[in-house]
């Protein structure tokens, strides 16, 4: 009799142990959730010799590293083209491209997966540039025909480049879950002439 009363308690006991355990680690599954960001962004910035702008766009992995740090890894395309007036129906053609493998580490001094993440970057890049233009050009006067006559050099550089990148980025979620977010980035960066080229570009990010 002692040991049939005993028997139900010891399950209990073994039942409400097993209970707990299941809810204690559920707690630290849940709090090493980390969701990454996938991003799309386009926008413009300055061309490598920082003379016009040119459009950006890039394919961003940002995953969460802790409560206020995440990591940005993307793949960024330039292009663009501006041709040079120099009036008298003279104009030379402009453009540049370039493809830039880009790392950046995001301070997030509110925390990550906010309603509205506010983040700090610095980081770098490297790529392959591609810039057409002149070196120089212009009018001069002729002096057996006394007429003004246009010439110039032009340039065309390309080759791989490396450089830093500092950026303010602000994204906001736009449904309950936070899956989806929009947002900007405000940039600095230097390129293939060592110019230090602003930008800005609209970003749509979703958690996965």
């Amino acid at each position: 009799m002692p040991y049939s009363l005993r028997l139900p308690s010891v399950v209990a006991a073994l039942l409400g142990i097993t209970s707990y355990s299941a809810c204690a680690q559920s707690v630290p599954e849940a709090s090493m959730h980390r969701p990454a960001l996938f991003r799309l962004g386009l926008g413009s910035c300055l061309n490598g010799s920082g003379d016009y702008g040119v459009v950006k766009m890039y394919l961003e992995y940002a995953p969460q590293f802790g409560r206020h740090l995440r990591l940005g890894s993307r793949l960024a395309v330039i292009s663009g083209s501006q041709p040079y007036d120099f009036g008298r129906g003279y104009v030379i053609p402009q453009s540049y491209r370039a493809v830039n493998l880009e790392q950046e580490a995001y301070w997030v001094p509110f925390g990550v997966n906010k309603t509205v993440e506010f983040s700090v970057g610095i980081g770098g890049f490297g790529g392959y540039g591609n810039l057409k233009g002149l070196r120089y050009g212009g009018f001069s006067l002729n002096q057996s025909t006394n007429q003004l006559e246009f010439s110039y050099v032009a340039s065309n550089e390309r080759g791989f480049h490396v450089g830093y990148l500092a950026s303010l980025n602000v994204d906001v979620a736009i449904d309950h879950a936070r899956t989806w977010r929009v947002g900007g980035k405000l940039a600095l960066q230097n390129d293939s002439r060592a110019n230090i080229l602003p930008g800005a570009q609209f970003q749509i990010s979703r958690s996965w």
